[in-house]
């Protein structure tokens, strides 16, 4: 019986090195990658009581917006997809149409109400509670009339329901900042405020017929969302 105490199979003594087609396996054991993830998660924040209460954090850190999920590129993005209610549905962006982002709704419904608070209309509790019911609302109606891939994921067709009846809402914040300037109970204003609706209407319409995949029942979508819109504007003119 022979031993082999360390032999290289080339020829010597000392430690076995592994041919070139060796590979580490990929898992655990693979301490090639740890010693970045250690510099990484062992490098100290800056000392001192102006970083304590700085916005700084740990190198390459992502920013605070980009992590709680509020990217403004992608707001500008979809509220210009908004501002062109006559372009045509299925010439959507893929990104744009199966997004569910909600950033962009809470800031126009601030909006609308900072708005009507200015013209001496205080209605955050309506607009939130309107938002919300007819939301719940909207999302049941077009769930039943979507095909059966949204039905299989209700969680997130009611987020881009919430994401799309939020970033149409822009026409109607418009509608309200020509109320703070004048009178909106008038023939002129509800002509305006006609045109608004439509306007939201018709923008969000294209929206749903892009996700709900329904090209020939736009005019039936838009009708339940007119009456959802007609709402806030009817908030923004009567007193």
């Amino acid at each position: 019986m022979s031993f082999n105490n360390g032999a290289n199979p080339q020829g010597g003594f000392g430690f076995y090195q592994p041919s070139p087609q060796f590979q580490m396996p990929q898992g655990s054991m693979n301490f090639a990658q740890q010693p970045a993830t250690q510099a990484f998660s062992q490098d100290p924040l800056p000392p001192g009581l102006l970083n304590a209460l700085s916005t700084k954090g740990y190198p390459h850190e992502l920013p605070l917006l980009e992590e709680i999920g509020i990217n403004f590129s992608h707001i500008l993005t979809k509220t210009k997809n908004v501002l062109q209610p006559l372009r045509r549905s299925d010439s959507l962006p893929l990104e744009i149409i199966s997004d569910c982002d909600l950033a962009g709704p809470l800031i126009f419904c601030l909006l609308f109400g900072t708005l009507l608070l200015a013209a001496g209309k205080v209605h955050f509790g309506y607009i939130y509670g309107v938002a919300l019911f007819g939301t719940i609302s909207l999302h049941t109606l077009l769930r039943l009339m979507g095909n059966e891939d949204n039905k299989a994921q209700p969680q997130q067709l009611f987020l881009r329901t919430a994401s799309i009846l939020g970033y149409c809402f822009l026409p109607l914040c418009l509608l309200s900042l020509v109320g703070v300037f004048f009178p909106l109970n008038n023939m002129m204003g509800y002509a305006l405020a006609l045109i608004f609706v439509c306007w939201c209407t018709w923008s969000s319409s294209g929206f749903f017929t892009a996700v709900l995949q329904l090209k020939n029942a736009r005019v039936l979508i838009a009708y339940p969302l007119s009456i959802f819109y007609s709402v806030f504007a009817l908030m923004a003119i009567f007193v």
